[in-house]
């Protein structure tokens, strides 16, 4: 899909023309999705999946992960919740199994309502960037270790396409679970500009 240029008129640093607005908010499209997990039984590698639309000619900006109630791990090493994100359920063509709770010995919390932006800008994590710490680092409430988020191919797609969203618990059971996961995916969607 062409769309126009848009040509600014420099009326000064504090003013804009409201044609000029209009056409810059025509020009940069997002869109957004959500979907919600079934509930999260305590039980150790269930899987809870959920299925979502990327429209045609867009990229992935942000995915967003919120838990309706507390995810607790049960404390041993090796007792993480994994994230997987997929072309195929299960697939990890986007995202292989990554621990957002990393459980190295020590139960690691994911508090109720605390969004996880596990692709922000259409990019990963450094491991552990989630707990918050400063101004810049993480969200209250977020888990203090994660493994590092890493995209493993490109969140473009020409075509529509099921992108599917996987969290698993490994080892043994969670020490709190039953809530349910709620998912929000930022899409950009691209233009060709004319020559």
């Amino acid at each position: 899909m062409a769309s126009p240029v848009v040509n600014i008129r420099d009326t000064g640093r504090n003013s804009a023309r409201t044609g000029d607005v209009r056409g810059l908010a025509d020009n940069v499209v997002h869109s957004w999705t959500s979907g919600t997990t079934g509930t999260i039984a305590v039980t150790a590698d269930a899987t809870y999946d959920v299925t979502l639309t990327q429209p045609a000619d867009t990229i992935i900006r942000n995915l967003i992960a919120i838990p309706a109630g507390n995810i607790v791990t049960a404390g041993a090493s090796g007792d993480d919740v994994d994230f997987d994100l997929g072309t195929a359920a299960g697939g990890g063509q986007l995202i292989d199994e990554k621990a957002i709770l990393d459980d190295g010995g020590a139960a690691v919390t994911w508090t109720a309502n605390v969004p996880l932006y596990i692709i922000q800008n259409s990019h990963g994590h450094a491991a552990n960037a989630f707990v918050g710490t400063g101004v810049t680092a993480g969200v209250f409430g977020g888990p203090a270790t994660s493994e590092a988020i890493v995209i493993a191919a490109t969140l473009y797609s020409a075509s529509a396409r099921s992108i599917y969203a996987r969290l698993k618990p490994l080892a043994n059971d969670l020490a709190t679970g039953a809530t349910t996961v709620t998912y929000l995916v930022e899409f950009l969607h691209l233009g060709v500009l004319p020559d």
